[in-house]
């Protein structure tokens, strides 16, 4: 969810909005699904519309398809959230045939996951994960993939001061890794007090170095590879080179001189030996 850094009394889990998030590289969106005034409208807000309203679900899917028309060689997943969403199911659906976002979805999970060269090339570009088990099966077109037995959404989120785990470590049939990277802290709003508020204070450590210490320990855990970080603000702090490092691609500062010991000298006579 969208806040402002000049507003901290308005909650929200990022600075930028959706257009921006996926110019800067982000491919994983979270949407927080409830319902609006009226039965058929699904809103997105956090903690709930009285404090930040986001908008509507197709307005925000607009965005989405817009930049994949633009953005044909990228794919992006989005995780619609609300375990105990009271949103129409029927009416989620609506949402992403009425934006248009369907043309780009990937239809049921496969027996075996394409690669992202095959899905560019069929236009299925944009994988959809739903927590509702609900709204997963409300979809006949089968472009909801449920969490359950594909996703493995590790412990989080967690407190200041907690230390990063990566349980649970039962796999099962789950293919995709989630970990949830992010601090949360019990706050006020108009008076009512929130559980797992967004904590927007040390993200230069968070999204730091901890952000992959905590990646590298959890796959070193597990026989997949990570999928997705979920963080707060990711423009704070710098998510993006450990996401380059564990996709071993090249990254500022990536060198060879970084490996040497700290007594080797490249060019010797540089130094008058």
């Amino acid at each position: 969810m969208l806040t402002d850094k000049t507003r901290p009394s308005v909650p929200g889990t990022q600075y930028k909005g959706i257009q921006d998030q996926l110019n800067d590289g982000v491919r994983g969106l979270h949407f927080n699904l409830t319902k609006g005034s009226t039965a058929s409208s699904v809103l997105l807000c956090f903690p709930d519309c009285s404090v930040n309203n986001g908008g509507e679900l197709a307005d925000a899917l607009k965005i989405v398809k817009s930049w994949l028309d633009s953005n044909k060689n990228d794919v992006v997943t989005i995780f619609l959230e609300g375990l105990s969403m009271d949103a129409s199911p029927a009416y989620v659906m609506n949402a992403f045939t009425s934006s248009g976002a369907d043309k780009y979805a990937l239809k049921g999970k496969p027996a075996t996951w394409p690669t992202l060269g095959d899905m560019i090339d069929a236009g299925t570009t944009l994988v959809v994960f739903s927590e509702s088990a609900a709204v997963a099966n409300a979809n006949t077109k089968g472009y909801f993939i449920p969490y359950d037995g594909n996703v493995l959404r590790l412990e989080g989120p967690y407190t200041y001061g907690y230390e990063w785990q990566c349980g649970p470590w039962d796999r099962s049939t789950q293919s995709i890794l989630l970990i949830p990277h992010y601090i949360v802290q019990t706050a006020s709003y108009n008076g009512k007090s929130y559980n797992d508020m967004p904590y927007p204070f040390s993200l230069g450590i968070t999204n730091g170095y901890q952000l992959e210490y905590h990646a590298v320990t959890c796959r070193s855990g597990q026989s997949i590879w990570v999928n997705f970080m979920e963080v707060d603000y990711y423009d704070q702090g710098d998510v993006f080179t450990p996401t380059l490092k564990m996709n071993s691609l090249p990254y500022t500062g990536d060198d060879d001189s970084n490996f040497y010991p700290v007594f080797f000298d490249a060019d010797p006579d540089a130094s008058g030996y």
